[in-house]
């Protein structure tokens, strides 16, 4: 079975079994397949993992179906909007983060972690304006509504923001789709964050300079002290490049990059990059 190195990363401690089942199961790998690999595994951290296949094997079995729709090669900015216009309809949490397993109860937990890094890096406050790129289904902003004084989310996908709009429990989050191929449209000086909670991997698969783009726009958009913070910047496996991209990025846009890669989730393995623009 491909994806072995997954259960291994997840017995090592290095992942949590929610982002290994993810990748088995976005690689291709069936519940059973799963569950055999780990069938003669004895420690205490297999046996978990296989209790967790064990009990959602059915649920397994259809992310499987709705995961094999999901492309992390390259593709145009309007095929991956269908793509999540198919993927919400069939999984409105797994469309937004595979490894929470369509759980609701999952995804609130891995949300409530990224807002509590955000709180703990200051990178949120009552007065902050904030704008999701690739909000998906507005858990983010729905989640940070009474933490800030406004949030916008934008996505290219219209069904993710149709969804958004009716999660919305709060008037301070509104959402609009985007055409993902800049932010030409935001006004300047107008957000104190831009926050990329896994889109950029998606920016990067249709092609790094559109990926860019977004990053220059984000220097005209944010008022002076604001920052940009990528949370999960590409597929490519290959940490070394998206620390050398988001430094590059950084020099070239006249931010302060004032994290690099860091891994400060526990229930995600999305890596933090945080680009400040800098006081006057």
């Amino acid at each position: 079975m491909s994806g072995a190195g997954d259960i291994g990363l997840y017995l090592a401690g290095r992942i949590s079994a929610e982002v290994a089942l993810a990748r088995l199961l976005l690689g291709g790998a069936s519940p059973d397949e799963i569950a055999q690999a780990l069938a003669s595994d004895q420690s205490s951290r297999g046996r978990a993992l296989l209790r967790v296949v064990e009990t959602r094997r059915e649920t397994l079995r259809e992310l499987r179906a709705i995961f094999g729709g999901v492309e992390h090669e390259a593709a145009s900015v309007a095929r991956i909007g269908r793509m999540f216009d198919r993927a919400v309809a069939a999984s409105p949490e797994a469309s937004v983060a595979a490894y929470s397993l369509g759980d609701p109860a999952i995804l609130a937990a891995a949300t409530e972690e990224i807002v509590t890094w955000l709180e703990a890096a200051r990178l949120i406050g009552p007065a902050s304006d904030v704008l999701d790129v690739g909000c998906g289904i507005g858990r983010v902003a729905v989640a940070l509504a009474g933490r800030v004084r406004a949030i916008l989310g934008l996505d290219v996908s219209r069904a993710m923001i149709d969804e958004a709009r009716r999660r919305r429990t709060a008037a301070n989050a509104t959402f609009a789709t985007t055409s993902g191929a800049d932010l030409a449209g935001v006004p300047s000086n107008a957000f104190d964050l831009i926050l990329a909670v896994d889109s950029f991997p998606y920016l990067m698969q249709a092609g790094p300079m559109l990926a860019e783009r977004h990053v220059a726009d984000a220097a005209r958009i944010l008022r002076p002290g604001g920052a940009l913070a990528i949370l999960h910047l590409s597929y490519r496996g290959d940490p070394a490049a998206d620390v050398a991209d988001a430094a590059r990025w950084a020099a070239t846009h006249g931010f302060v990059a004032t994290v690099l890669g860091d891994g400060p989730f526990k229930l995600w393995d999305g890596r933090a990059f945080v680009l400040r623009r800098p006081d006057p």
